[in-house]
């Protein structure tokens, strides 16, 4: 890299053999991705993904684009609650560049799990910084697992058996109260931090995010008239299987998943895959175009800095 030898670059903080394993794992999981794309879209014919897109409303279309409005802003107040909770200093205006630099993130790893990075933006302590960060991701997690046993029963009533999976959340709060005295749980504790509150309202701010999101599925769907209910747990069940870490923020798995289930419903292959896709571009691609610039602009602005002084 810049013409220097493995050895300076390991001396300038740069892990040769890491970087390389990272980038060809990375890779692999956009070879993955693509393969499940195209999985998904091969069988697809255009006359009726066109067929579909014609018969779309104006007003569908408007409503789907705000409920992408309503769910960014939701998503920036729990993460705004989440910060101020967790004691960390910075202006709204920042914070939101780096809201929207976490969807930038979120395209890098496998499973969404890049947005991390974004942490890195926030002034304060490291153990600050990663408590707020583990409490946004545990309350999200436990969220979605609670609601996928009863989704799964709603779609698949001979398989009551998934709803053990709601008791894994809640016996994992239960067992982390009884071990908050624990010294290595302690130490990431901090000092004064309401983190019962946090999780309580993390959660209801969750399932109104979750609800937006479905809102959208079923606005889009409507010409199919299929109940809220089945649309919600046919999202719930996508977004469960998006969230394995084996493609780049679920891309392919959450149209292959979407689309087979929605083909019980009379739902064509091409509205199946065609949804979930428009639903991403709205609510995931198009934030990461912004935090994208954010990140370049910062890049530069960093590099002018270094140069001046």
């Amino acid at each position: 890299m810049y013409g220097l030898p493995e050895s300076k670059l390991q001396e300038c903080g740069f892990p040769v053999k890491q970087r390389i394993k990272k980038i060809f794992f990375y890779l692999l999981k956009v070879c993955v991705s693509a393969i499940l794309v195209w999985m998904a879209v091969r069988r697809i014919e255009p006359e009726n993904l066109w067929g579909y897109a014609r018969s779309l409303q104006a007003h569908l279309l408007v409503l789907t684009v705000l409920g992408t409005v309503v769910n960014l802003f939701l998503q920036f107040i729990r993460f705004r609650f989440i910060i101020d909770e967790c004691r960390h200093e910075i202006s709204t205006q920042e914070l939101v560049k780096v809201f929207f630099m976490g969807f930038a993130f979120r395209l890098t790893v496998p499973g969404g799990h890049g947005e991390a990075a974004k942490m890195l933006f926030i002034p304060g302590k490291t153990r600050n910084r990663i408590t707020a960060y583990g409490i946004e991701k545990i309350t999200i997690s436990a969220v979605l697992l609670f609601l996928f046993g009863p989704a799964v029963a709603f779609l698949f009533p001979q398989h009551t058996g998934f709803l053990f999976f709601s008791l894994i959340p809640v016996t994992g709060a239960f067992i982390l109260y009884a071990m908050k005295e624990k010294k290595w749980i302690k130490k990431w504790q901090l000092s004064g931090t309401r983190y019962k509150l946090i999780a309580a309202k993390t959660a209801v701010l969750t399932l109104g995010i979750y609800i937006v999101f479905i809102f959208q599925y079923w606005i889009l769907l409507r010409l199919f008239s299929i109940d809220w209910f089945t649309v919600a747990a046919v999202c719930i069940i996508a977004m469960g299987a998006a969230a394995l870490p084996i493609s780049v923020s679920g891309l392919g798995i959450r149209e292959n998943t979407t689309a087979w289930l929605l083909s019980d419903f009379g739902v064509p292959l091409a509205v199946g895959v065609g949804v979930p896709l428009m639903v991403f571009v709205l609510n995931v691609l198009f934030p990461a175009l912004i935090g994208g610039a954010i990140l370049i602009t910062h890049k530069k602005r960093t590099v002018q800095r270094v140069n001046e002084e």
